[in-house]
Order: C-alpha cells, then sequence, then structure tokens
C-alpha cells in the first residue's frame, strides 16, 4: 500500500470522532467565556467553568492521541467528560430556576424571563450534545457508527482499483 493510501486511510479512521472533536472545542470555549464573564463577580461559582476547562484537556489529549494510534482507543476520558458535562448541566438547570441562584451562577445574564429562559434552553442543548457524544461513543466502541462503514467501504474501493492496475 502507497504511503498516500495509507495517509488517506489514517484520516478516514480518524474522522469518526469529528464530532466529539467539535463538542468538546464548543464546551471549552463555553466554559471559557462563562468564567471570562465570571471574572469581575469574584464568585465561587467561578470554579465549575475553571473545573470543566481542566477537564476538557483530558479528551482532547486522548483525542490527539488517537490521531498517532488510531487502533486500541478506549475513549474513556472522554466518556467521563461528557458525563461531567451532563451532571454539570443538569446542576446549572437547577440553580437556575431560582433567582437568587441564578444571579449568583450567571452575573451577566439579566433575572428575568428571557435571560432564564435563554440560559436553560443552552443549558438542554449543551445536555443533548452531550447525550448525542455519549451515543456515539458507543456506537464508535461497537464499530457500528457510520464512519466506520465508510472507512470499511473506501478500503475496499482502494483494493479494487489497486487491482485494476495489475
Amino acid at each position: 500500500m502507497v504511503a498516500r493510501e495509507k495517509m488517506a486511510l489514517k484520516h478516514m479512521k480518524y474522522n469518526r470522532y469529528i464530532l466529539l472533536r467539535y463538542t468538546i472545542a464548543g464546551f471549552f470555549f463555553a466554559n471559557l467565556n462563562w468564567f471570562i464573564f465570571m471574572l469581575p463577580s469574584r464568585s465561587i461559582v467561578m470554579v465549575i467553568p475553571l473545573i470543566m476547562l481542566f477537564l476538557a484537556l483530558l479528551p482532547i489529549q486522548e483525542l490527539l492521541k488517537l490521531y498517532s494510534q488510531p487502533e486500541g482507543g478506549t475513549l474513556k476520558k472522554t466518556s467521563i467528560y461528557f458525563v461531567a458535562q451532563l451532571v454539570v448541566n443538569g446542576f446549572l438547570i437547577s440553580l437556575a430556576i431560582h433567582s437568587l441562584t441564578f444571579s449568583i451562577t450567571f452575573p451577566f445574564m439579566n433575572v428575568n424571563l428571557y435571560g432564564v429562559l435563554g440560559t436553560i434552553t443552552v443549558l438542554i442543548v449543551g445536555m443533548t450534545l452531550s447525550l448525542l457524544c455519549l451515543k456515539k461513543i458507543k456506537a464508535i466502541h461497537l464499530n457500528h457508527d457510520r464512519g466506520y462503514k465508510l472507512f470499511l467501504n473506501f478500503k475496499k474501493s482502494m483494493k479494487a482499483s489497486g487491482s485494476y492496475g495489475k
């Protein structure tokens, strides 16, 4: 197999993790923005986005390692991160329901119907993304994801096209 074909297969296999990579990046920057907006308030709640920022480094490192070693990745740290994000978002929804804790947790948001509902909507979207990513991790682990099927079809087509040249 030519080096170019090997590289194409490596990229194709790594693309299975694209949803996970972009979701982690989205959560990383959402938590970073939340932390930055919390700086003027100097609330103890600042610890939550800070912990989530450092926790996001674990799946980032795991996914980078998977690029160099595409075989044998378990995505354990990535699963833990998405479960943690799911739990934190659920906890934040419970805090957002009460106006006093909402103003402490999200001091940069207006404490009115639009601010609370908007925040809860964003948190529910985050929970949905976390659940989708956990489902994707399970599918990847079982090789039932669409990316793996595309990878196998691509690999077969490369073998078939290689035999025509002989």
